[in-house]
């Protein structure tokens, strides 16, 4: 019955729930090829966001611990871990992404986290972090602290409103930070119907560090926004790449109305530009992408039930829709 739903939803186009989004056709899924790159040991609370630099894998846990990986080597036992500055009960590192700009005597670009925790009080904040590995002593100083302004009067200005949450995705190809939600909670207890939803990428300045320690962004600093349709649900985090959106869904292969997939997200066209079906591939739930040569890396979580490690998947990249 799963699979018949997914071929009469690739075939139908979608109905739009909002007036600047018209009805579009869906592609057709793609077949990726998929495999376990790393099966993570070192792992101790829940796996979150994920961000690559040269070598080395940052794997986010639940309330900001980073577990390092040699990526080179794709070596299961991680070669170092550290805590965020920005450690705490409600961060629950959703998202990582490093960012264009590095701090001076900084190892690498700052790394900006989304908190991804609905309804605690830093749920609409980013925190940019600078990391610095000296001696092979890792440590994380907090430099910025981006805060959302909860889509005040974003309305009335002809934009359209998330229902919180924001993902912070920086495109460095082109130099600008988004922000990516939905109209409404995707659960399936306030949206049954992924279809009745609506997804939303909204274009901002990359803060400078120079801009202090606090920055506001509000309705005057948005430079754009597209809306996408939306297809499947519970929302993940993801990556960008070259106006290009790349994010994962989906519990893995424990729920047939939560199945873990991918979308590729168009932000110059308004389109899904590709689709993965990774119910019978992803076993584990999805929590973060980036990509790697011609590669998408995916990080998955530990399941609730059982004895299985949480897998890095190497997933191949679309054949169509990519720039």
């Amino acid at each position: 019955m799963r699979f018949a739903w997914t071929i009469t939803l690739g075939l139908l186009p979608f109905l739009a729930v909002a007036q600047n989004t018209a009805a579009q056709e869906l592609p057709p899924f793609e077949e990726p090829e998929v495999s376990v790159f790393i099966a993570k040991e070192g792992r101790g609370r829940a796996q979150q966001g994920m961000a690559l630099w040269g070598r080395y894998l940052f794997s986010l846990e639940d309330r900001g611990h980073v577990n390092i990986y040699d990526f080179r080597k794709a070596a299961p036992a991680p070669i170092a871990a550290f805590d965020l500055a920005s450690s705490a009960k409600d961060n629950h590192a959703n998202n990582a992404e490093f960012g264009v700009e590095k701090k001076k005597g900084a190892s690498f670009p700052l790394l900006y986290v989304s908190i991804g925790k609905v309804g605690c009080d830093l749920e609409w904040n980013c925190y940019v972090e600078s990391v610095t590995r000296r001696r092979g002593v890792w440590t994380s100083e907090l430099v910025q602290t981006i805060i959302l302004d909860r889509c005040e009067g974003w309305a009335e200005a002809g934009y359209t409103p998330i229902f919180g949450s924001p993902s912070w995705l920086v495109d460095r190809e082109r130099g600008f930070l988004w922000v990516f939600s939905a109209i409404r909670r995707t659960t399936p207890q306030v949206t049954p119907d992924p279809r009745e939803n609506l997804y939303v990428a909204t274009k901002f300045r990359i803060p400078k560090l120079s801009e202090g320690p606090e920055v506001h962004l509000g309705v005057a600093d948005i430079l754009g926004q597209v809306t996408f349709p939306s297809d499947i649900g519970f929302t993940q985090a993801g990556c960008m790449h070259d106006g290009l959106i790349y994010y994962c869904f989906g519990v893995g292969n424990r729920e047939v109305n939560r199945p873990a997939g991918l979308r590729v997200y168009d932000t110059d066209t308004g389109r899904i530009a590709a689709r993965y079906d990774l119910f019978d591939l992803v076993l584990q739930e999805p929590e973060d992408v980036f990509l790697k040569g011609r590669w998408i890396y995916l990080n998955a979580n530990t399941p609730s039930k059982g004895d299985i490690v949480p897998n890095v998947y190497r997933i191949s990249l679309p054949k169509h829709g990519t720039k």
